[in-house]
């Protein structure tokens, strides 16, 4: 009986255990059963990224500079910087000097690889670049001295761009006997500078010189090559040798023949109705492309008649006439051959509404001078240069066999003139090409 009561007193504590036990478990269970359940999070290593992706960045990634490294099968990245090119940022600047070293003002900068970047010297002699010309070579102009020595600037470096000395020429003018022409003008012809070039032209400062000896200097040239024309009364232009000047010397001896002109006559007349003009105004022209020409212009009288002298005594020459009521003619083709006079009577057309300003004989083509040399600046529609292809641009090399390169311009443009049906030759250059052209002249009117 007793071990009955005990058996039941273990039963009933093992009971109450139980359900104790229970009891504790049943919490946790209601909080796993109604609680959000957060989302598995997997091993980073578990997830396979294919080979051609790039694993994501956190935002914390690398520098920039690493990010932008090519991978090994791409192009090489482009190399660091230069120290020029770090300096870009900034214009090139520097000062332009004179020979004596001292800063001057109005100087032309310019590089030599790209002329587009150019400035141009303050009061001060300083010049200022766009950071474009940072590391080109650049060359400094001022007229009368001598291009600068070109040299390499910076935009991070003390730029000084030093001009070279001018030079003079010291000659005479004379008649073709040795004695001196005491009065006369003087002026510059042509020009080729040493060096790049940058004011190759410097022609038409004409000058009257008025000297016993017959002496002239000019000074303040820059170096190059000149001729030189000069002109007296009655005495046509004439030009020097080509002259070569250095920095800072004086090229002497200079020599100008002026021989005595020739006298050319005629009469001026109504092309239509043949009565006479009176005041028709007559001249030389294109006889040089400087101011050095001493021939004044000429008037008819009540006859129409006329008398220009001092006209050149050999070689072709034109004559340009004009007056108010008709159109102005060029007459070329002229020459005295020597002689003492020679004669030509021009009719001239009525101005009429709209119409011509001026006719001549010719190749109907505008030259103008250029670093290149004598060059086409343009050529009239229809006339026989437009016709046999000659272009704007275009580098007179030959005429009529005779290379151009010593001839002035104002020969090329006389050689080039001529009575209408009559033929000539002319060579030009075009893209480093020679072409040969012949062409009969003709009236050409604008």
């Amino acid at each position: 009986m007793v071990e009955s009561r005990t058996a039941g007193a273990q039963r009933r504590a093992w009971l109450s255990a139980a359900l104790l036990s229970v009891a504790l478990l049943i919490p946790p269970l209601l909080v796993w059963l109604f609680l959000p359940r957060p989302a598995p999070v997997a091993p980073a290593r578990r997830e396979l990224t294919p080979a051609w992706v790039a694993p994501a960045q956190p935002e914390h990634a690398a520098p920039r500079e690493v990010e932008a490294e090519p991978p090994p099968p791409a192009p090489p990245p482009p190399p660091p910087p230069r120290e020029t090119t770090a300096a870009s940022a900034v214009p090139v600047r520097g000062v332009v000097l004179d020979p004596e070293g001292r800063p001057v003002a109005g100087a032309t900068v310019r590089c030599s690889e790209e002329p587009g970047l150019s400035a141009s010297a303050d009061a001060e002699g300083r010049f200022e670049l766009p950071p474009e010309a940072d590391g080109c070579t650049a060359i400094a102009a001022l007229p009368p001295f001598g291009d600068a020595v070109p040299t390499r600037v910076t935009a991070a470096g003390d730029n000084a761009l030093h001009l070279i000395a001018a030079g003079s020429i010291a000659g005479g003018v004379v008649d073709p006997s040795g004695r001196p022409v005491d009065a006369y003008l003087l002026a510059i012809e042509s020009f080729v500078p040493t060096g790049s070039g940058a004011h190759a032209s410097v022609n038409g400062r004409a000058r009257k010189v008025s000297d016993p000896g017959g002496a002239f200097q000019i000074d303040d040239l820059a170096p190059g090559r000149y001729v030189l024309t000069a002109s007296a009364a009655g005495r046509p232009p004439a030009r020097s040798a080509p002259i070569d000047v250095e920095a800072g010397r004086t090229t002497r001896s200079v020599r100008i023949v002026l021989p005595q002109g020739a006298t050319l006559r005629g009469r001026v007349v109504d092309a239509e109705s043949r009565a006479p003009i009176v005041e028709a105004q007559v001249e030389l022209d294109s006889a040089t492309s400087s101011g050095a020409n001493a021939i004044s212009l000429v008037l008819t009288d009540a006859n129409g008649d006329y008398e220009l002298e001092g006209v050149p005594a050999s070689g072709p020459f034109s004559v340009r006439v004009r007056h108010e009521l008709y159109t102005t003619k060029i007459v070329p083709g002229l020459d005295a051959r020597g002689a003492g006079s020679t004669r030509a009577d021009v009719e001239l057309r009525p101005l009429g509404d709209g119409g011509s300003r001026e006719e001549l004989s010719g190749i109907g083509a505008m030259l103008m001078l250029s670093p290149g040399g004598v060059t086409i600046a343009d050529v009239i529609e229809g006339g026989p240069a437009a016709r046999a292809g000659l272009a704007q641009g275009d580098v007179i090399v030959r005429i009529d066999g005779e290379p151009a390169a010593d001839l002035p311009l104002a020969d090329c443009i006389q050689r080039l003139r001529g009575p209408p049906g009559t033929r000539v030759t002319v060579g030009v250059e075009r893209g480093g090409r020679a072409l040969d052209v012949t062409m009969r002249r003709d009236v050409v009117v604008r």
